[in-house]
């Protein structure tokens, strides 16, 4: 039963303070608050409660560990909606938001502590919604008899309202005066006790009146510059105002402005400040240039207009709603379907004329549609003025105003009652249908099941790609391939997968190609991959999956592993290569044995001493142009080989490209165009002329065989900083000069770039092609320090660049006597050092030299040679060494007297040289052997010449 109250000594019920919750408390039953009946409570507990009954401050006590509250009057108050329930309740409980705040509170409290917040924020919900308050709290602990702290009372003073009032306060003093800054809004104060004294004008003030900062602006000024159709309604105005009890002057009127005669509206607003008898004392206004606002008043109002106009023709209902809910427009159809007149369709309530069925779902949603601020869309049962209901479908907007503040929405309805006709009959159908498709689904399950062991059984690598390229499914032979499984490659690009991750040339291909087959088309091509499993050839193929109406929706990858045929066509193709060369080294045996029979005959002939001499000229002779013709025949096999010694010099490649055109031209026929475009100027290269123009020769002839007769062959010299990587070099900075031979021919597919260089290799018919043209060609290139680069597309022609190194032009030097090096042969005065290291070669070779007038001395090697030479550096005008020897070579020779001794001249000999062939003689004269004695003689007068002429 509720305790009705404790006597106390004077006999008054306790507690005695009068008021609400004191008699709430003498009802209330605190044995199930957990504080016992009234009579039991301890005394520092009632007069703790006493105190704050009396008090009109908002007070509660939290008495216990769990804080029961206790509370006066005024704390009721604060607690709005959630009084009394709070009466008797644990503070953690009654105030659930908050909770662990106020445990800390009891924390602190029971502990013997105090705590003082000012202006705390606290989010409470007191009405059944959230709303933040602020509050000064100040808690302190209440002890017992034994003198511990048995609870916390704490004094709750609300400032909410105040620190908001402050706070607009604030903002509204900012506000104003960035307005007053950015709008240009213009200050004036006018001294009304003496008449109309100007006071201070701002600067905005003096801008919208067209005056200058030192322009004195009197009452009459102002009145000069009134329009003269406004001035008298305006002064008259101006006037009333002040010798009224108005406090406010507000007024709108058009000046000239003095400084360059525009008409303006100005609007003023202004206060005017009285003594105690009502007489003004001072004007402070603000003037506004509202000219343009004006007008688009005029304009706005026009603007309405028309959209009146245009919505009440519109045949569906229309409205423009204000924050309230009522309209503020409402269109013609939206009268009709109301059967309302303007005045009351704008004020009536839709929710009215709502079906019951659709009425609390619409409401929810109307709610929350307008809460979120964005467009929404309702669609519910409404009742027409003819009774009849009707589906409609309404359509909402937010509106906001050119603050950007939310003041309504704008709306639309459609009739879509036909359509939710034809929803509900749809609806049947597709009941049925769905039972079709559950039978359906169930049997494309099981044909699924079907090609899914199809695919794992199959021994091709098998996939399916999404239209993005995500592998979609692999198969088990495809996987086992990666040594992976499905989650390693699944949901990721085809192209980015370990079957092509260490393969990067391929995976862009395959990235290409994916692009293709997605838009209808098929591939297939053979390539070498580097898996996991080791480097595996595969006949490779992409195909697109089509649906019943012809659309691409997925893309099938399937690859055959070849290796093992590649192996065996490999094996094959070497043994027709070696077949092949087995033919060359007979041809060669049989071309020399031919060259060895003219020179064995013509020597036996030589020896019978009754022959005479014009038959002895003619075997010599013989003997000279057979010498010769198997001096072409060894530069044929080297090229062949690229170990061809070459005789680089420096020479204009754009000129030397115009002369060899005039070769090609005839090899390529009539209906083939050569078009030569030289995009920099001085293009000048080190390289052996012969051999380069052998070379574009070959080039030129391909392109010519890949364009079936018929076509352009574009050649293009520039200058370059690097050559590219290529599929027999990698990237490599320097000078060189390219030269690209494009044509328009079947191009090459990519799997076979990397074949074409290689001897004996050839795409043409048997008896078209021997397969060492582009295998002599890149000899050449590399030889001379540069590389050849191919790039073709299948369909669209080939690229061939040859990059040799670029060379500094040429300085135009006169023939040092010219003349006399073509007819000399004597060698008078000069001493020569034949290094030689065969006894019969040295000794055939100081007997030449010394016919022709030489005095020669012979070493056997490189270090006997360095040895006399130091003994003394006079004593020889130039040094003639074969390249080949033992220890220390010709050409490391040549090096290290350059170094030393650099005004000696080297010449080198040499029939054949890998060394030559590899790092070429660096600069030095180079004699080829066989030679002539002219060819002797002329090389080292030139070289001595030239020393001499240095020296000088």
């Amino acid at each position: 039963m509720p305790d009705e109250g404790v006597s106390t000594g004077s006999g008054r019920a306790f507690p005695t303070a009068a008021g609400e919750l004191a008699a709430l408390i003498r009802r209330f039953d605190w044995a199930k608050a957990g504080l016992g009946p009234l009579a039991t409570w301890p005394q520092s507990l009632k007069t703790v409660t006493e105190t704050l009954l009396r008090s009109p401050v908002p007070i509660v006590l939290l008495w216990g560990e769990d804080g029961i509250m206790i509370y006066n009057d005024a704390y009721s108050g604060f607690a709005g909606g959630r009084h009394p329930h709070l009466l008797g309740s644990k503070v953690r409980e009654g105030w659930p938001e908050v909770a662990d705040f106020n445990d800390n509170v009891m924390k602190v409290g029971l502990g013997g502590g105090t705590l003082a917040y000012k202006d705390q924020v606290l989010t409470l919900y007191r009405h059944g919604r959230p709303e933040q308050v602020r509050m000064n709290l100040d808690y302190s602990p209440v002890l017992n008899e034994a003198g511990q702290p048995a609870g916390v009372i704490a004094i709750v003073v609300e400032t909410t309202q105040r620190v908001v009032t402050e706070g607009l306060l604030r903002d509204r003093e900012n506000d104003l005066a960035r307005v007053q800054k950015i709008a240009r809004v213009g200050g004036v104060t006018v001294d009304l006790r003496n008449g109309f004294d100007s006071g201070p004008r701002s600067p905005e003030y003096l801008e919208i009146h067209g005056l200058t900062p030192d322009a004195i602006d009197t009452h009459e000024d102002w009145i000069k510059r009134l329009h003269p159709e406004d001035r008298e309604r305006a002064f008259q105005h101006f006037i009333a105002t002040i010798n009224g009890p108005e406090l406010r002057y507000s007024s709108e009127y058009r000046i000239v402005r003095p400084s360059d005669g525009q008409v303006r509206w100005i609007a003023c607003e202004a206060q005017i400040e009285r003594d105690e008898t009502g007489k003004p004392l001072r004007l402070v206004g603000a003037h506004i240039d509202i000219t343009e606002r004006t007008l688009a008043k005029e304009l706005l109002r026009e603007s309405e207009e028309r959209f009146r106009l245009i919505a009440n023709s519109a045949p569906v209902p229309m409205w423009v709603s204000k924050l309230d809910r009522t309209r503020s427009f409402a269109n013609q159809a939206y009268l009709d379907f109301l059967g309302l007149a303007y005045q009351e369709a704008i004020v009536f309530d839709w929710r009215g004329i709502l079906h019951p069925d659709d009425q609390a779902r619409i409401v929810k949603e109307s709610l929350a549609g307008e809460a979120s601020l964005k467009p929404f869309v309702l669609e519910a049962r409404y009742r027409r003025a003819d009774g009849a209901w009707r589906w409609m479908r309404s359509e909402s907007q937010p509106r906001w105003d050119p603050a950007g503040n939310h003041i309504g929405f704008i709306g639309v309805a459609h009739d879509i009652t036909a359509a939710k006709e034809a929803e509900g009959e749809l609806r049947r159908l597709n009941e049925t249908l769905e039972q079709r498709i559950g039978e359906r689904t169930a049997q494309l399950e099981s044909n699924e099941a079907q090609l899914r062991a199809m695919f794992e059984t199959s021994n091709q690598y098998q996939g399916l790609l999404d239209l993005k390229g995500n592998v979609i499914y692999a198969n088990k032979t495809a996987l086992t391939g990666i040594m992976a499984g499905a989650a390693d490659v699944v949901g990721k690009p085809f192209w980015d997968t370990p079957w092509f991750s260490a393969t990067p040339a391929v995976r862009e291909a395959v990235a290409n190609a994916f692009a293709a087959v997605k838009c209808g088309e098929s591939m297939r091509t053979e390539m070498l991959l580097h898996l996991p499993i080791g480097d595996r050839y595969f006949d490779f193929a992409m195909r697109p999956v089509f649906d019943q109406y012809g659309g691409v929706t997925a893309v099938l990858p399937e690859a055959v592993d070849i290796t093992e045929r590649r192996q065996a066509e490999e094996a094959l193709r070497q043994s027709q290569k070696m077949e092949a060369v087995g033919q060359l080294t007979g041809g060669v045996a049989h071309d020399f044995n031919n060259l060895l029979t003219i020179i064995r005959s013509a020597t036996d002939f030589l020896r019978r001493r009754e022959l005479p001499d014009e038959r002895r000229r003619r075997y010599i002779d013989a003997i000279s142009d057979t010498v010769d013709r198997a001096s072409k025949l060894t530069g044929q096999l080297l090229a062949f080989a690229r170990r061809q010694p070459l005789a680089p010099q420096v020479f204009d490649v754009g000129l030397q490209v115009e002369a060899i055109a005039q070769l090609i031209r005839p090899l390529v026929g009539n209906r083939i165009q050569i078009g030569i475009e030289v995009r920099d100027p001085d293009c000048f290269a080190m390289a052996d002329i012969a051999q380069f123009e052998t070379t574009l020769i070959n080039l030129a002839v391909n392109s010519r065989d890949a364009m079936d007769g018929e076509g352009l062959i574009s050649i293009s010299i520039e200058k370059a900083n690097a050559i590219p990587a290529s599929g027999t070099s990698e990237k490599r900075d320097g000078k060189f000069i390219a030269i690209s031979i494009t044509d328009t021919g079947t191009g090459i597919p990519y799997d076979k770039l990397t074949s074409i260089f290689e001897p004996f290799y050839t795409t043409k018919e048997v008896g078209k092609g021997t397969g060492l043209g582009l295998s002599q060609a890149l000899g050449f290139a590399k030889q001379s320090g540069g590389e050849i680069v191919v790039g073709s597309r299948v369909g669209e022609g080939s690229t061939f660049t040859i990059y040799l190194p670029q060379a500094a032009a040429p300085a135009i030097y006169a023939d040092i006597n010219a003349g006399a090096l073509e007819a000399a042969i004597g060698g008078r005065g000069h001493r020569i050092l034949v290094v030689e290291d065969n006894e019969d070669v040295g000794r055939f070779s100081t007997e030449l030299l010394q016919d022709l007038g030489y005095a020669t001395r012979r070493a056997d090697n490189a270090k006997q040679a360095l040895a006399l030479i130091a003994a003394d550096q006079s004593a020889f005008d130039l040094v003639f060494s074969d390249v080949i020897m033992p220890g220390m070579n010709g050409v490391e020779l040549a090096a290290i007297i350059r170094e030393r001794h650099p005004h000696l001249p080297v010449v080198l000999t040499s029939g054949y040289s890998s060394v030559l062939a590899e790092h070429a003689h660096q600069g030095f004269e180079l004699i080829q052997k066989p030679y002539s004695v002219e060819v002797l003689s002329r090389t080292l007068r030139r070289a001595i010449l030239e020393r001499s002429s240095t020296n000088s």
